[in-house]
């Protein structure tokens, strides 16, 4: 191991007494690697993190991607739904990043609190519009601005037996359309 000696100058010489002092640290290859570990670690959190908000349409692009024609109504509530469960079929991730809020949470019936991320992150990310998607029940309530959506899925199970998957989201109008901010698996 050797070492070497270098001169550190402060910013701010009221914040130091001397004006230079001198530093031995012990150049090795531990320390390098785990310096440079954690330097690659970091550019790589921030890279992940600049594409995720990369992804995100702009809210000028969202208002393409969005449903059309909307309106302060159940009708356009239970078009929303349907649309939602087809981007999560046909993996239209930009669907989703559009319609949902930023603070977005939902939670499973364990009581799992999944994130806007989270829930984008679980569509496929290769398109596939072939996949047949079933057909929703919706019950809407809508209250102002406000609207609650109780929808059911009609589906099977893994061994071709029926089932229903009950959830519900609740939806914020602004900006001239809805937002979805919340939702619950019942």
């Amino acid at each position: 191991m050797t070492a070497f000696t270098y001169r550190v100058r402060p910013i701010c010489p009221m914040l130091s007494a001397p004006s230079t002092e001198e530093t031995t640290m012990l150049r090795s290859p531990l320390l390098r690697r785990t310096i440079l570990s954690a330097f690659a670690g970091t550019m790589i959190l921030c890279a992940f993190a600049f594409q995720a908000r990369a992804a995100d349409p702009s809210a000028a692009a969202c208002v393409g991607i969005a449903t059309p024609d909307q309106k302060r109504d159940a009708t356009t509530i239970q078009r929303i739904e349907q649309a939602w469960l087809t981007a999560e079929y046909h993996g239209h991730r930009k669907y989703l990043a559009c319609l949902l809020e930023p603070d977005y949470r939902t939670s499973s019936r364990s009581g799992l609190v999944r994130s806007r991320q989270d829930v984008i992150d679980r569509v496929p990310q290769v398109a596939d519009d072939a996949r047949e998607v079933p057909k929703l029940e919706t019950i809407v309530v809508i209250h102002g601005d406000s609207a609650t959506a109780h929808s059911i899925l009609k589906t099977t199970d893994k061994a071709g037996n029926p089932k229903e998957v009950h959830f519900v989201d609740g939806y914020t109008f602004h900006d001239g359309r809805w937002f979805a901010f919340s939702g619950a698996d019942l």
